[in-house]
């Protein structure tokens, strides 16, 4: 599950869309997302789709996951 978020996120990386599908999916399965393998790969995906895009939406989602002190230090 993990590989397919991460290819995900590689196939959508730079591409300019209205819909923004990637970040529908990722950021949805980021919230219901139980296993940390599968965190790991939404936050990698969810990076190389949108890496330099300076998105604070994307910022709002992942800031609380990095900066909670429960979670391992491989996320």
């Amino acid at each position: 599950m993990a590989g397919s978020y991460i290819a995900l996120g590689l196939l959508n990386s730079g591409i300019k869309n209205d819909a923004d599908a990637a970040f529908a999916i990722l950021s949805d399965k980021l919230e219901s997302a139980t296993k940390q393998s599968h965190k790991i790969g939404i936050l990698m995906g969810l990076s190389m789709a949108y890496a330099g895009s300076a998105r604070t939406d994307l910022l709002d989602i992942i800031s609380p996951i990095i900066l909670d002190s429960d979670n391992s230090i491989e996320l």
